[in-house]
């Protein structure tokens, strides 16, 4: 409150000093110690220095910050500035026609309020927006608006950091984990992380080799470990080639031959297993697979009465797949040559081949002059 004194006042010398006069300055001394500074529709004209804790609209005691505003802060000037220590040229600002909460052409970071906002620039009077926000969090970084919690208008760079490289993990509500890892593999290594896979595809960024369920490999341009996997590679619904090769392919498809070329016979009337003639293939686990079976045998002739018959089967576990009879006139002097063929799919396992064969009467032979009787298995 104003303290007004009696007068005469001012006083000059020799004017006496009356004790109202000393108690009322007593009196406005105590105040203004207690309210320490108290103007009723008045302005402080010079600077004002506050050591400690600033409160407007509210008392010290119930402020917990150095300034503390209850009610609106308007900063004219359009400038705000919060530094650390001695700091001059960093913080947070509003520049120019920038104002909080609200702006046209802002030039400096601008914020809204629940409905978005923004932090953007103003360059030759053009809005550069570097980052804005909507009233569903989605985030927009050089662009103006987004449907996607974040969309990003040009590239961005992942760094490699403490945990040993650079990437992307995604994450699962349900198993509430990461799942997958997309990323760096090592320094030259870019690839597809199963966080119980391993990694699924990778590529060499030097050479351009590719890696499936395995890292790249320097003498193939596509690596394919198909450990404990049916196929290891399948192409379905191609209208042309299911798999085009410019140059020579190696196949290592299961394949097996069985040979002989001594002279053999038989006499039994009733089928019976021609010397040398067995085989076996093993189908890997949990697939099914087509097989081409041939069998030759050269040099087939009888002895013994004028007209005889010889009888031929293929068996594939046991079962017929292929049969034929051979008739010889003039007591045997008829030089044949046998073939039998099927084709068959098979599952996984164990598999047994077989060739019988047996006699009308006399004796039955084959390879008369050494040469050779054979099987040949192929997969497809």
């Amino acid at each position: 409150m104003a303290f007004t004194p009696d007068l005469p006042f001012p006083k000059s010398a020799g004017d006496p000093l009356k004790s109202k006069d000393w108690n009322d300055l007593v009196v406005e001394t105590k105040r203004l110690d207690t309210a320490k500074v108290e103007r009723a529709g008045d302005a402080i004209t010079g600077s004002l220095s506050v050591s400690g804790t600033l409160a407007v609209g509210k008392t010290v005691a119930t402020s917990t910050a150095k300034l503390d505003v209850a009610g609106t802060l308007a900063l004219n000037d359009n400038n705000l500035m919060l530094r650390a220590g001695n700091d001059t040229f960093h913080g947070l600002g509003w520049f120019g026609t920038g104002k909080l909460f609200a702006s046209t052409n802002p030039d400096g970071p601008v914020l809204w309020g629940n409905a978005g906002g923004a932090l953007g620039t103003q360059a030759g009077g053009t809005q550069k927006v570097a980052l804005s926000w909507n009233s569903s969090g989605n985030v927009a970084i050089g662009v103006a608006s987004t449907e996607l919690k974040v969309d990003i208008g040009d590239r961005i760079r992942l760094r490699q950091g403490a945990s040993g490289s650079a990437g992307l993990w995604l994450y699962q509500t349900t198993p509430a984990a990461d799942r997958a890892f997309i990323g760096m593999a090592g320094d030259t290594t870019v690839g597809l992380y199963g966080t119980t896979a391993g990694w699924s595809l990778t590529t060499d960024t030097n050479t351009g080799t590719v890696g499936v369920r395995s890292l790249p490999q320097t003498y193939a341009a596509c690596y394919v470990n198909a450990t404990s996997i049916g196929y290891g590679l399948e192409v379905i619904g191609a209208t042309s080639y299911a798999v085009y090769a410019g140059g020579r392919i190696f196949d290592t498809s299961i394949r097996s031959i069985v040979r002989a070329t001594n002279s053999t016979n038989t006499t039994s009337t009733g089928y019976v297993d021609v010397p040398n003639m067995q085989t076996s293939v093993t189908v890997p686990a949990n697939i099914y697979r087509w097989f081409q079976i041939h069998v030759f045998i050269n040099g087939v002739q009888t002895q013994g009465p004028a007209n005889v018959a010889g009888y031929f089967r293929l068996l594939v576990d046991g079962s017929v797949y292929d049969v034929t009879r051979h008739e010889f006139n003039n007591n045997g002097w008829e030089l044949r040559g046998v073939t039998l063929a099927t084709m068959v799919y098979l599952g996984a396992g164990n598999h047994t081949i077989s060739v019988q064969w047996a006699t009308t009467a006399g004796t039955l032979y084959c390879c008369w002059y050494g040469d050779s009787r054979q099987i040949q298995i192929v997969e497809l």
